[in-house]
């Protein structure tokens, strides 16, 4: 008989595994009856690989070969300001990779890159699983948080197939904790899913009728989660023991591990405690910490950071359209979520209590196992998700276009056409970006598609269409068309691990960069001259601020003049173009007009003359 389907949620803090055989829910747990396994590896002094509890057991002697909390550095480039906020709180040591510029974990006379230290988990949590049930699982489903971007997936995607397991599906976590709920059969649900894990923050908003489930809109936050806490808790009592003994336990590896253990432990028992205790006899030398930490204490260092994952929520809710009455469930997942302070301030926003019944450790895991069983049967749960983060390219003025805005549906195909920024341009190259940041060397560089061959035409004149599709499985293709010579390229970003794949993204040369141009739609407005003075027109678009271009026609004379915030930059004709150009269009008495708006138009000026002079001139 075959192994079972694993649901694997590979934690920042800790992973879970379960299994769905013949609809019995299984879960995986070590010798102690314990079902998290930590998120840990350490290298012995033999160089032996430890990992999960064992590894935190030893890492307490080895802090500075010891890995955790890995999965915020998947998918990374050394200069990103998440990694660097992890070197300055990790006990290990993070540099970087000599080509391309990721993320390299050094423990001892080893480097790993982070989806390897990820792999070695997964290994063992396989392994596990063998030893435990008799069988050898090679398929999956593995959860990632939903706001994981393109890079992040595929780390993780690396690290199960170095552990020898087929991925079936990558499901976002939010979804993975819907699944897990019982069947509401055809009644349609509305669940908003609050996911607090140990290092990542999700929220997503899911429609479910039967086995149909759409996701409204998700976002959240992969630097935001109960490790955040733990090390507030950790600066606080730092701070107390640096006041008592003059010592920066910062500058001590080993007493810092040690610390940010009794914070996690702290956080924890004051779930169910209104006080806890703290003593690690001889921290530091002879110095002791003998502490007592209440409740209260710990909620003010923790309020801000819940209330930062409750604005993001807030922008979900009005991404999907709803208000929280409009909602039938809210889940809580995550172990934070146990924290009472948490669960009354989520279900206050909510304005409803959270559903019962629903392990927050657990739920995901589960909701995983499921649909590997499903898929197992071919028949998946129908999950209508969306891209988490905005999708788009490169224009001229290091500015980002976007194809697919984030929390669009997918699968989906979108296409832009764009122009030449410059004349006599004989290369575009496009490079493929995820990122909400307007500007374009601000956000993720996922590849390049480059077309060699163009006409050589003037600015604007050049058409080159590019598509963007995303299919069921997640997987980006790119394609771009010269639309004057047939010269097309295609990109599937299925590697943006590469060397290529990891350069910043930058800003392009002037000479290689593509403009938006105009759809063929309907003009905004139109009309004829004689009906309406184009002056008036022309006063009109400049009062508003418009963006576009007007093209002009007559009986002997036609072109374009383009307008950017109601300033008039460029102009052009069959025999001319700037301000010659703009004062025979300008020449014109009577004709037709058509203004084609336009948010992208950004090209540098080449009439600078004040508008008001520019159209006196008629």
């Amino acid at each position: 008989m075959p192994a079972p389907v694993l649901g694997i949620d590979l934690g920042t803090t800790n992973c879970v595994v379960a299994s769905m055989d013949r609809g019995r829910m299984t879960l995986l747990t070590d010798d102690m009856g314990q079902s998290l396994f930590p998120s840990v590896v350490t290298i012995g002094e033999n160089d032996r690989i430890w990992t999960c509890r064992e590894a935190v057991a030893l890492g307490a002697a080895v802090p500075g070969r010891t890995a955790y909390a890995v999965k915020r550095l998947l998918g990374r480039w050394y200069d990103d300001e998440v990694v660097q906020r992890a070197r300055n709180i990790y006990a290990y040591e993070i540099a970087k990779e000599p080509e391309g510029g990721g993320v390299l974990i050094k423990l001892g006379r080893h480097e790993y890159k982070p989806e390897q230290i990820a792999a070695q988990i997964l290994k063992e949590l396989r392994r596990q699983f063998e030893r435990r049930f008799g069988t050898n699982p090679t398929e999956a489903v593995v959860t990632v948080p939903a706001y994981f971007n393109h890079t992040q997936r595929e780390g993780t995607q690396r690290a199960a197939a170095e552990a020898g397991l087929e991925v079936l599906r990558l499901l976002n976590e939010p979804t993975a904790a819907a699944l897990s709920l019982p069947e509401s059969g055809t009644d349609e649900q509305i669940v908003a899913v609050y996911d607090f894990g140990g290092g990542t923050f999700d929220i997503s908003i899911i429609r479910i009728q039967g086995r149909v489930y759409e996701v409204l809109a998700t976002d959240g936050d992969t630097f935001l989660g109960g490790d955040d806490i733990d090390g507030l808790l950790c600066d606080e009592l730092s701070r107390e023991f640096y006041q008592a003994t003059q010592v920066r336990l910062r500058n001590f590896p080993l007493s810092w591990y040690r610390l940010r253990d009794a914070a996690e432990k702290a956080k924890m028992e004051l779930s169910h405690a209104d006080h806890c205790s703290i003593y690690l006899p001889r921290l530091v030398g002879e110095e002791s910490l003998v502490t007592e930490i209440n409740r209260q204490r710990l909620e003010t260092l923790a309020r801000p950071l819940i209330e930062r994952s409750l604005s993001i929520c807030a922008q979900t809710l009005d991404a999907a359209g709803l208000t929280p009455v409009k909602l039938d469930q809210l889940v809580l997942v995550g172990g934070p979520t146990r924290m009472p302070m948490l669960r009354h301030m989520v279900q206050d926003f909510f304005q409803r209590s959270a559903s019962p019944g629903v392990n927050p450790d657990t739920a995901v895991a589960e909701g995983a196992a499921r649909e590997g069983a499903m898929l197992r049967q071919g028949s998946g749960a129908l999950l209508l998700d969306v891209t988490p983060i905005t999708l788009g390219i490169n224009i001229a003025g290091n500015r980002l276009y976007p194809l697919i805005p984030r929390n669009t549906k997918i699968p989906v195909r979108k296409e832009h056409m764009f122009t030449t920024h410059r004349d006599a341009q004989t290369q575009a190259r496009m490079v493929i970006l995820q990122g909400d940041n307007p500007v374009a060397s601000e956000n993720t560089r996922l590849g390049e598609v480059i077309l060699r061959n163009l006409r050589g035409y003037e600015r604007f004149h050049s058409r080159i269409q590019v598509a963007f599709e995303i299919d069921a499985n997640g997987i980006l293709h790119v394609k771009a068309m010269d639309k004057d010579t047939g010269e097309e390229r295609n990109c599937v970003i299925q590697d943006s691990f590469s060397p290529e794949g990891r350069e910043v993204a930058g800003e392009l040369p002037e000479s290689e960069s593509l403009a938006p141009a105009e759809e063929r739609v309907g003009p905004t407005i139109a009309g004829p001259f004689r009906a309406t003075e184009l002056v008036d027109v022309l006063f009109f678009l400049h009062a508003n601020r418009k963006t576009g271009r007007i093209e002009l026609s007559s009986d002997g004379m036609s072109g374009t003049l383009w307008m950017i915030d109601g300033q008039i930059t460029h102009a052009q004709t069959d025999y001319s173009k700037g301000l010659d150009a703009a004062g025979q269009l300008l020449d014109i008495g009577e004709g037709n007009y058509s203004f084609y708006e336009s948010e992208h138009l950004g090209e540098p000026a080449e009439i600078d003359t004040p508008f008001e002079i520019l159209v006196g001139h008629n």
